[in-house]
Order: C-alpha cells, then structure tokens, then sequence
C-alpha cells in the first residue's frame, strides 16, 4: 500500500481508513452509542444502589493537595472531551458524501496549488 502524502506529511485518514469507517459506521448510531458507553462511562440512574461506579472517579484525591486533585479532574475533562470530538468525528467521517475516490481527487488537486 503506498502512503498518502499532503504537504509532505502523511494524510492523517486514507482513502482505505475512509473506507472501513464508512462501512463499520454509517448508519450504525447504536455502535457509536455502544463506543461512546464503553469508553465514557456513565453514571445510571437505573443501576442498583451500590452497584454504580463512576471509572472516572476512582482516583482518590484525599491524599493530594487541592492542586494536584485540580489537575487530575481538568485531565479527566480533557480526556473525556477529546475522546466525545474522537467519537463524533468518526460519525461525522462515517456519514460524509465524499468517496474515497472524490477524497483523493481532492487532496491531489491541493497539492498541485
């Protein structure tokens, strides 16, 4: 497989990544849901009492000082944000009109400029 470049840097998505994106996730929200619930987990409020684990939470900031406890929570914000962007730029690249083909048109054209 050749490398796609741009700008001479590698194409962060390929016509090929494009392709299983499309294939694995068009259509498929409940898939999406499905990711999203395994890698941001949620509290439930129909879990049974005792049972709801918050995964984010289990970092015991009592033995830390008020800044380092700060730090941890913004890091586990910006994990959560970056993973939630992650999650619906698949989605967003899963549904595009563009075809591979179209993609790589484009991106030729680009270099020409």
């Amino acid at each position: 497989m050749t490398e796609q470049k741009q700008a001479g840097s590698q194409m962060r998505i390929t016509p090929l990544e494009m392709n299983i994106l499309k294939n694995t996730f068009k259509g498929n929200e409940e898939l999406l849901r499905l990711m999203r619930k395994i890698f941001l987990p949620e509290l439930d409020p129909f879990t049974p009492i005792g049972q709801n684990i918050d995964l984010w939470m289990t970092v015991k900031v009592e033995d830390m000082t008020p800044e380092q406890a700060l730090i941890n929570i913004k890091a586990r914000n910006s994990l959560i944000m970056h993973l939630d962007q992650c999650l619906n730029t698949m989605k967003i690249l899963a549904e595009s009109t563009e075809t591979p083909e179209e993609l790589e048109a484009k991106i030729k054209k680009n270099q020409t400029k």
